[in-house]
């Protein structure tokens, strides 16, 4: 599956922020944003507010964020994402899907988040959490379905929910 986006192109008397810049403010709101008043996980993931993902993709990176009360977004560090599609209903389920899956993985995410994105050749899977965020780092080829790993329920989940946003954004 490849992570390509729309990408708007900048006019060069465009004073609006370079995309890199956009990207790092609002992967910085998703990451802060249990501090910031995130509504409460529900009883079926009382440990997992959202989920914010980061994988490596053309020269930057795609960041797939997941939150509890519903928005859900995906945006990239060279411009271009889709932003509230957790409005419709079939990417609603999947963001519900993927924090469940989580939930049931809690234990494997212990080390505490610092908000960093992965090591070169690496995903990695922050949890928010009403308490504390933490993280794991998943090998690309596990991500992308070429090598097993432990964390393969949380993986396969996060895949289908970019393709409900792809989904999404095609109609």
């Amino acid at each position: 599956m490849s992570l390509m986006l729309g990408r708007r192109k900048r006019r060069d008397n465009d004073t609006s922020q370079a995309p890199e810049d956009v990207y790092r403010g609002l992967r910085q709101m998703a990451l802060d944003s249990v501090v910031h008043g995130l509504a409460p996980p529900p009883a079926d993931h009382p440990g997992v507010s959202g989920v914010v993902v980061d994988i490596p993709a053309q020269g930057g990176y795609a960041t797939v964020v997941a939150l509890t009360d519903g928005p859900t977004s995906m945006y990239t560090s060279t411009g271009g994402g889709t932003i509230g599609a957790g409005t419709h209903a079939t990417v609603a389920a999947a963001t519900h899907k993927l924090l469940s899956a989580v939930q049931s993985q809690l234990a494997s995410f212990q080390r505490t988040d610092d908000g960093e994105l992965p090591p070169a050749g690496s995903v990695r899977f922050h949890v928010l959490a009403p308490t504390a965020s933490h993280f794991e780092d998943v090998p690309e080829d596990s991500f992308w379905g070429r090598a097993p790993h432990q964390l393969m329920p949380v993986i396969a989940s996060t895949q289908e929910l970019v393709t409900a946003m792809r989904e999404v954004s095609a109609q």
